[in-house]
């Protein structure tokens, strides 16, 4: 049934005559699910003509993000995947990597990083997640070990060669090895609008990463 409700929020009419909005969020800790309530309310010339609730679940949730206020608007075209580069942290191969050696421009380090993420990522991966984004911490500490996806350690590299830090990969992280954060059936649920940003490109859309996702109309 999720598929049904994936396709309707696609079509034109309900992005002009329906009002989708969040009602009620809850997450489960004891089983890692989260539930949502939506309201989709249809309207003829501004006149409403038709109220219903859908509740989604999202099963052995991983990540959720940007459910904070009720009204969606402009990100109601929900859409499922299983390759996005939000995943990367959680179904692909892991580098584990150690980098040696103090910037000489800190702040211009932080930035080539940030745009290479932004580049190959679309900002679905952000410096905090792979890196203290700290001036101090750079003063203090002039070697760091990280964690980072194995596609992007070849750019990384490059920063910090320009850069002039060492980069040494110390070992590479597969499959199961990766243990809890191994989630190979792991999916992510976009509520987005590539009217105003590409799915794979993070701009403030909600989603949630998890294995599983389904639907049900309530009323």
């Amino acid at each position: 049934m999720i598929e049904d409700l994936i396709k309707r929020t696609h079509t034109d009419d309900f992005y002009q005559n329906c009002d989708f909005k969040l009602e009620l969020f809850t997450f489960k800790t004891s089983d890692n699910t989260v539930e949502m309530i939506f309201s989709i309310n249809q309207t003829s010339y501004d006149i409403p003509i038709e109220r219903e609730e859908w509740k989604i679940t999202c099963r052995n949730t991983e990540k959720y993000h940007g459910f904070f206020w009720n009204i969606l608007l402009p990100y109601t075209r929900l859409k499922i995947s299983d390759k996005h580069p939000a995943l990367l942290l959680y179904n692909h191969n892991e580098l584990e990597c150690e980098i040696i050696g103090v910037p000489k421009d800190i702040n211009q380090f932080i930035a080539d990083i940030s745009m290479i993420l932004e580049r190959e990522t679309g900002n679905w991966i952000t410096v905090p997640d792979i890196l203290w984004n700290s001036e101090e911490h750079y003063r203090i500490f002039s070697k760091r070990n990280i964690s980072i996806p194995k596609s992007i350690g070849k750019p990384i590299k490059e920063v910090c060669a320009k850069h002039n830090l060492t980069f040494n990969v110390t070992h590479e992280v597969t499959g199961a090895d990766k243990r809890y954060v191994h989630k190979q059936k792991s999916k992510i649920l976009i509520f987005g609008n590539e009217d105003v940003s590409p799915n794979d490109f993070y701009l403030k859309q909600p989603y949630v990463i998890a294995e599983k996702f389904s639907a049900e109309r309530l009323k």
